[in-house]
């Protein structure tokens, strides 16, 4: 009996026990595939700053980020685009800015694509490079996942819904969707601007087609002056407090600048 009881005092005992210091609770971010290799940059560099901080980074595109986000399955969410209406009670932080390039195949002798082109290839009007200018070829399009911030950004632009985008393959991942264009001469995909500018400096045989006559590049963002660009952006449910605030503020900072050009981005003060 006296053992039991003793049994039972030190049980009580170890859990009154505090935590080991540092050991916390992991601060969870989800969302954009596109945000998510800086994102995870930023946090291990948060980490080693701030030793006990535990930041978990996932990508599982911008749509189901802010669904994580709402249910309260994550603490912050990673959306490459901006707020839409139903989402205004959010609290949105610019990250930094990009675009959404035009992807083909090195060897297709476009350079550019206009508006109305490009809604007549996505909508099936245009079935054949040859309708453009190019050599003949029947066109391969690898569109993106619903949820996804890239297709959203294209289909508002051109003011199209989703069942109107033809027949296409699949890709939730942008490298996913641009090594199928290098493999296709044929192929065109829509990524984020920075993931293929990387694609071709690293050898990847595509390149990004001009739209509206501007040039689909970084330093076009930065001026501001291609069409196709977007913010990325942090969202919370409240303002931000605790650790989340501090994370937040250090990802918005200049200290992660460098970050920022090392994925081909650019910061959104710039």
């Amino acid at each position: 009996m006296k053992r039991a009881t003793l049994r039972s005092a030190c049980v009580a005992l170890l859990l009154l026990v505090p935590a080991p210091a540092g050991a916390q609770k992991p601060l969870v971010v989800t969302g954009s595939s596109t945000i998510y290799p800086l994102m995870l940059d930023i946090a291990r560099r948060f980490e080693s700053l701030n030793p006990g901080a535990s930041i978990e980074v996932r990508s599982v595109g911008s749509g189901k980020g802010i669904a994580e986000l709402r249910g309260q399955a994550s603490d912050i969410a990673m959306l490459s685009r901006q707020l839409v209406d139903n989402e205004r009670d959010l609290f949105p932080f610019p990250l930094c800015r990009d675009g959404a390039a035009i992807v083909v195949h090195r060897s297709n002798p476009l350079k550019g694509m206009r508006r109305q082109q490009l809604s007549d290839l996505l909508t099936g009007k245009v079935t054949d490079w040859q309708q453009l200018g190019a050599r003949p070829g029947a066109v391969k399009l690898a569109w993106r996942e619903e949820d996804q911030a890239i297709p959203e950004l294209i289909l508002r632009h051109l003011k199209l819904k989703h069942g109107q985008v033809r027949s296409h393959t699949v890709f939730f991942q942008n490298a996913d969707a641009i090594a199928f264009v290098a493999s296709d001469r044929n192929a065109i995909t829509v990524a984020a601007l920075g993931v293929a500018e990387r694609s071709v400096k690293s050898g990847a045989p595509v390149k990004l087609l001009a739209y509206e006559g501007i040039p689909a590049s970084t330093r076009a963002v930065r001026e501001r002056t291609y069409l196709l660009s977007r913010p990325l952006i942090l969202v919370t449910r409240s303002i931000p407090e605790g650790l989340q605030k501090q994370l937040i503020d250090f990802a918005v900072s200049r200290a992660v600048n460098d970050l920022h050009e090392k994925h081909g981005f650019v910061p959104y003060e710039d």
